[in-house]
């Protein structure tokens, strides 16, 4: 899934949880941590039909192109010499 930003959590569960149900209950799939030189997440499955199946999934929801997580604008942290984290 090629993508720049990070997603939202409930985005990442939504695909998280359709992966898990495109592996079915005996099966397996997994992730490999965003490769910052690609712009892509790694989703590896059994079989090329369950690959298949999830992109079909990532085409139809659109999650690439939702809007990444708005900045935080709460409080900041501050040391004893002023500055913020």
């Amino acid at each position: 899934m090629r993508r720049e930003e990070p997603l939202r959590e409930a985005h990442n569960a939504e695909w998280h949880a359709a992966a898990d149900r495109i592996a079915g209950p005996a099966g397996r799939h997994a992730v490999a941590a965003m490769r910052a030189d690609w712009n892509c997440w790694l989703i590896q499955f059994a079989t090329a039909a369950q690959a298949e199946a999830m992109q079909r999934r990532i085409a139809e929801s659109g999650i690439e192109i939702r809007p990444a997580p708005d900045a935080y604008q709460g409080r900041r942290l501050t040391f004893a010499d002023g500055e913020t984290s």
